[in-house]
């Protein structure tokens, strides 16, 4: 009895090697010797044991998989103006090849990081363990296309298939077309008829629309507040050539959504975004970017179960892209299902290892769990990862502050400060900025401060009661009359 109150059991990996680590947590929810720690009741229990079996089904269905990794397409020459245009080839062969079950394509942002690399092929496959690897390269002149396509076994280094195809612009689509058919044929892939549609399905036929859209996802992927304004530019620009092209109007939707929760907390970013989205999912209920909007923006607006929504029919069409994951996380934060919410956030860093966000929100969720372990490797991982970013970008703002939050989480004040203040320099009149200055000064013990700052941000427009009210970093100024007074009623 002494052991049964006074010792934690142990973890049931650790008596058998066989059970997965995901089932240690709720395992030891249910042992907890705090009540109100425990699971409260039935339904709680049962969704943490459905999720782990759609992640154990999920790990176990990825395993029977073909490992398949499209390389960004180079452009020849060192083409820098036409850039954009293998960018957004690669993306679209990612998007199509990953909706096919017998693949297991690898996300965007881990493709990416090879661009111009001078790895070879066995390195690039063992570190993203895949067998097959699909490359190529692009030629554009004014309306004349050349793109050279090869796909090696990267096992055994033999060329599978390779091919060059010349054409116009308007070409495209069909080249685009058969390359995915020739990487079905050379692994003798049996297709289903839905996935035969998905390999000929045509978001668009216009050439200068879909030449649009290319630019603007990549002024998209930026993420800066310039960048969004532009990509809305081009996305306005494509539907004016198609009117019924369902990934322009995902994308723009995916911009409003963006530009709202990263620089402008306007309501009207959130109502655009819904808008643009639905009318995507009114030309093509299948554009999974649409659901990924839609469930950022009904998550922005607090209709959490909306955004659930979204955010799983997301991961459902695309499960390469990391932002269903991430909102499902977030909501899981609010609605304190802190498992659900690791297992969802290391989902989005292994998609998109350089979205700093969902490392931010992992070892917040660790912190919350009591795991001070896991939360310390993560703080170190950040601690590490920072500096070298902001080499190479140094005016972003976003991760200025996000370094100062995990050096103040830390305990390195002078330099917590030091990036708060190049952080607020940088962009002086953002409200996530000030609260995650607030968060910074509430890890320091700089309370009056912290609270000040926060303050700032709800006026400035970041009225997210519910995301404070669960902060972990704001855990130091929960007693503070004045935190008491700015939450009052919320």
């Amino acid at each position: 009895m002494y052991l049964v109150v006074n010792q934690d059991p142990p973890l049931p990996s650790e008596l058998d090697r066989r059970l997965p680590e995901s089932i240690d947590s709720i395992v030891m929810k249910m042992l907890e010797k705090e009540r109100e720690k425990r699971f409260q009741n039935v339904d709680e229990l049962l969704e943490a044991l459905v999720l782990l079996k759609t992640n154990i089904d999920s790990k176990q269905e990825s395993s029977k998989k073909l490992a398949i990794a499209v390389m960004p397409f180079s452009t020849i020459g060192g083409d820098k103006e036409n850039e954009y245009f293998g960018d957004g080839l690669t993306d679209e062969l990612i998007v199509s090849l990953s909706q096919l079950k017998d693949f297991d394509v690898i996300s965007r942002t881990n493709s990416m990081q090879y661009k111009n690399t001078s790895k070879d092929i066995k390195t690039i496959g063992k570190e993203l363990g895949i067998r097959y690897l699909l490359e190529g390269s692009v030629r554009k002149f004014q309306d004349n296309l050349r793109i050279t396509v090869q796909f090696i076994d990267v096992e055994n280094g033999r060329q599978l298939w390779a091919e060059s195809f010349k054409g116009k612009m308007e070409d495209v689509f069909d080249i685009q077309e058969q390359v995915s058919k020739q990487v079905v044929g050379a692994l003798m892939i049996k297709l289903s008829p839905n996935e035969k549609i998905i390999l000929t399905k045509r978001s668009t036929v216009n050439a200068e629309a879909f030449d649009c859209y290319l630019r603007a996802r990549e002024f998209l992927y930026r993420r800066t507040k310039s960048s969004l304004q532009f990509a809305i530019h081009l996305f306005q620009k494509a539907i004016e050539l198609d009117t019924r092209y369902a990934a322009a109007y995902a994308g723009l939707g995916e911009s409003y959504a963006t530009l709202h929760y990263d620089y402008d907390t306007k309501d009207v970013w959130v109502e655009k975004a819904i808008e643009s989205s639905l009318k995507a999912l009114m030309y093509d209920s299948t554009v999974a970017e649409a659901y990924a909007a839609l469930a950022m923006a009904y998550f922005s607006k607090k209709s959490i179960q909306e955004a659930e929504t979204a955010a799983r029919k997301a991961i459902e069409l695309g499960p390469n892209i990391f932002t269903g994951y991430w909102v499902l996380a977030r909501i899981c934060h609010v609605m304190n299902r802190d498992e659900e919410a690791v297992d969802l956030l290391k989902r989005t860093i292994e998609l998109n290892p350089d979205f700093h966000t969902a490392f931010g929100e992992l070892r917040m969720a660790y912190e919350r769990l009591g795991d001070r372990e896991k939360m310390d490797e993560i703080i170190q991982k950040m601690l590490a990862m920072f500096p070298l970013y902001l080499a190479k970008h140094p005016d972003d703002a976003r991760s200025h502050i996000h370094y100062a939050i995990q050096l103040a989480t830390d305990g390195r004040s002078d330099e917590a400060l030091q990036q708060t203040n190049r952080a607020i320099e940088l962009s002086p009149d953002d409200p996530l900025m000030f609260y995650n200055a607030a968060c910074v000064y509430s890890r320091l013990n700089q309370k009056t401060l912290a609270v000040d700052t926060l303050r700032k941000s709800i006026v400035a427009g970041l009225e997210d009661y519910e995301w404070i009210k669960t902060d972990v970093d704001f855990d130091g100024i929960r007693n503070e009359p004045g935190y008491i007074e700015l939450m009052k009623g919320k």
